[in-house]
């Protein structure tokens, strides 16, 4: 996920370059990986059975402050629009749900990240 987000970055036309700075921040950091959020392999049955990867369960973070979840969901969003059939059909179905993720929020990160309540 942080691969594919750090190669949609830079050709994103969805995201200003002030977004595009605040996501370089967080993706390149040392702690890129404390701010993805959980995702596991789920059996949900109203989900049609198909060929390839299991669908994934992702979990929010319960201290992601909203300007993080849009960018994060737009650069998402540009590599899905850049994948080719084949490879749409391949790659895993994401579901988001409300469910919270137990990961604490990274220390000593930018506040603009962190929620404070």
């Amino acid at each position: 996920k942080l691969y594919r987000r750090l190669s949609c970055l830079e050709n994103s036309t969805a995201l200003s370059d002030g977004d595009k700075k605040r996501a370089r921040e967080i993706l390149s950091s040392p702690d890129a990986l404390h701010y993805m959020s959980s995702e596991e392999s789920y059996e949900d049955e109203a989900v049609e059975p198909r060929s390839g990867p299991e669908p994934r369960k992702i979990r929010k973070l319960s201290w992601e402050k909203r300007k993080l979840r849009n960018i994060e969901e737009k650069l998402d969003e540009a590599y899905l629009a850049g994948l080719t059939e084949k490879q749409w059909f391949t790659s895993a179905r994401v579901n988001r749900t409300e469910d919270e993720s137990p990961r604490l929020h990274p220390t000593n990160g930018p506040r603009w990240t962190v929620r404070s309540d």
